[in-house]
């Protein structure tokens, strides 16, 4: 029997520049503040009470109200619509802030919200009322769908069944959506564009340098080097937004 090459190096296992999350917290704190304040301000179903806080009504858009496009993320319809996405944000959020970094996690966070809105405001009906996280949930979905696409040599079969994971998630997520009646599905289909988009965009490029002692993995990729994406993705939602308005306003 051969012995083995002591001199052949073996593979190394390298640990991948993770951020510690801190804002997913911020995010959940704020989403649970705002459902407090509105059950005391008469109770987070209540229409009036939807209105005054900023949920996204096509006719108050329409009125020049824009800023319900990106309050509307921030309101939750009853306490299980909130514990749902308390902990998908929980869970989708650590992840996705612990390998894209606090900056570039707010900033998708924040415009996959947005970009679900402005797409449900764009192509829909203009009926009711929306409202919620889950815009920014399928967002940050798309962003994870992206990293481990765009890494997938990296990280092989684990990375392979994490994306197949990730992708039949949302795919259970819509299917559900299109089933149920009342659930804002261009909204979704929205966010989780934006999060294709953004999580491409600015998915962190790791590469090995090295040290004394060891090699270390590090992200070339940062919200700086990515400026000019981002300001294109930001153009682009508020065109979709002045195409919205003339939309209805064509009425």
């Amino acid at each position: 029997m051969s012995q083995p090459d002591s001199a052949t190096p073996q593979p190394q296992r390298l640990r991948l520049p993770l951020t510690r999350p801190r804002w997913v917290k911020v995010f959940l704190a704020v989403n649970v503040a705002v459902f407090a304040v509105m059950t005391l301000a008469g109770g987070t179903e209540d229409l009036d009470v939807l209105i005054r806080f900023g949920a996204s009504s096509t006719s108050r858009i329409v009125q020049g109200e824009v800023w319900r496009l990106f309050t509307a993320n921030f309101i939750h319809i009853g306490v299980l619509h909130l514990a749902f996405n308390t902990l998908a944000l929980y869970s989708l959020g650590q992840e996705v802030e612990a390998l894209f970094g606090s900056p570039r996690f707010i900033v998708m966070y924040l415009l996959t919200g947005l970009s679900g809105s402005i797409f449900s405001f764009g192509l829909g009906s203009g009926r009711g009322l929306s409202a919620g996280a889950s815009t920014a949930l399928f967002g940050l979905a798309g962003t994870l769908i992206a990293f481990f696409v765009r890494n997938r040599k990296h990280f092989g079969s684990i990375g392979v069944r994490h994306l197949y994971n990730t992708v039949g998630l949302v795919a259970i997520n819509l299917f559900i959506g299109f089933s149920v009646p009342g659930i804002d599905n261009l909204g979704h289909l929205g966010g989780l564009i934006g999060g294709l988009i953004l999580g491409w965009l600015l998915c962190p490029f790791y590469e090995v340098e090295a040290h004394p002692g060891e090699p270390q993995v590090v992200d070339r990729n940062s919200l700086r080097a990515e400026w000019r994406g981002i300001t294109l993705f930001v153009v682009l939602l508020i065109a979709g937004v002045l195409g919205g308005l003339a939309r209805y306003a064509a009425f």
